[in-house]
């Protein structure tokens, strides 16, 4: 599936490919939620398609064999399983680069070129990111590597220069509206907040709607305009939010107070207390997977909060 906003990155890949200008490297960057993945796929059926350059054909074994994930000259690398808890793990390994590393090195058996996604590429940890980097300054015969980023600033600067870029865009909001509103139905003011709680990207948007998850980030925007006119209490605001998944609720928070901030019009200390719970809101979240207790992180911040908006 295409979308709209994917246009002008979908051109100038085209454009690349029918010239012979394929880097070795490609790094595929863009905010969440905007189909970068998708992207990456139709990337990957034009590299390796048999019959045509762009679109791929859909037709041919190449083809056919990628929708089936059965390709032998694709490789993607992305979350696996850790083999002892069974757990999806949360890093891109050493190991798993290494394994791409050598399926690359071994002979065509379709396609002359010879492709692989890393997907998502900033969650490769230090090992694997250095092990990749000697086959990005020198990949084995035809090859491109499409590394998929929401994050560059985490991906290591040596990866990022080795690669060309190619950025996917977030859509205008009139457009994202009128995308969200076309596919789910929903009326312009619930398409509004769906966006909003997605940071304008439609596709997150979307799958918000679907997981019912709109009605919590409204949830959470009544609980703190109520927290700060004192029409409740931090207890109550943390008893309203208890059902809320904590690390959606702290992205979210962090992304209310990043809005105040942008706003403006605030007195200094103010602001400056504004931006301290904010990055309180971006490292509650990565505590969120440790025992750290949940609730009197967010009851502390709530506090915060009511303090600096009275």
């Amino acid at each position: 599936m295409s979308y709209p906003w994917l246009q002008p990155a979908e051109e100038e890949f085209a454009e690349r490919l029918v010239q012979g200008r394929l880097p070795h490297a490609l790094l595929l960057s863009g905010p969440r939620g905007t189909g970068k993945k998708e992207l990456a796929s139709q990337l990957l059926a034009g590299i390796l398609c048999l019959d045509s350059d762009w679109p791929a054909c859909g037709n041919c074994r190449s083809c056919q064999l990628l929708a089936t994930g059965a390709h032998p000259d694709c490789r993607i690398l992305t979350f696996e399983d850790h083999p002892r808890t069974g757990d999806l793990r949360k890093e891109l390994i050493v190991d798993q680069v290494r394994g791409l590393i050598s399926s690359l090195n071994l002979t065509n058996t379709i396609s002359r070129r010879k492709a692989a996604l890393i997907y998502p590429a900033e969650a490769m940890n230090t090992n694997a990111a250095n092990a990749l980097l000697k086959t990005l300054e020198e990949p084995p015969g035809e090859t491109v590597i499409i590394l998929v980023c929401s994050d560059t600033a985490r991906l290591p600067a040596t990866i990022r220069s080795r690669c060309q870029n190619l950025t996917i865009r977030q859509p205008e909001p009139a457009d994202a509206l009128d995308w969200l509103q076309n596919e789910s139905g929903l009326d312009e003011q619930s398409a509004r907040a769906a966006l909003q709680a997605a940071a304008g990207s439609p596709l997150e948007a979307l799958r918000l709607h679907r997981e019912g998850a709109t009605e919590q980030y409204l949830l959470l925007t009544e609980t703190l305009a109520k927290l700060e006119a004192g029409r409740i209490g931090a207890g109550s605001a943390l008893a309203a939010l208890a059902d809320v998944e904590p690390d959606r609720l702290w992205s979210w928070i962090s992304l209310l107070a990043a809005g105040r901030l942008k706003s403006g019009g605030r007195p200094l200390q103010q602001a400056r207390e504004l931006s301290k719970l904010q990055s309180a809101a971006d490292l509650n979240r990565k505590l969120v997977s440790t025992p750290v207790r949940k609730d009197f992180l967010l009851q502390d911040w709530l506090i915060q909060w009511a303090r600096i908006s009275a």
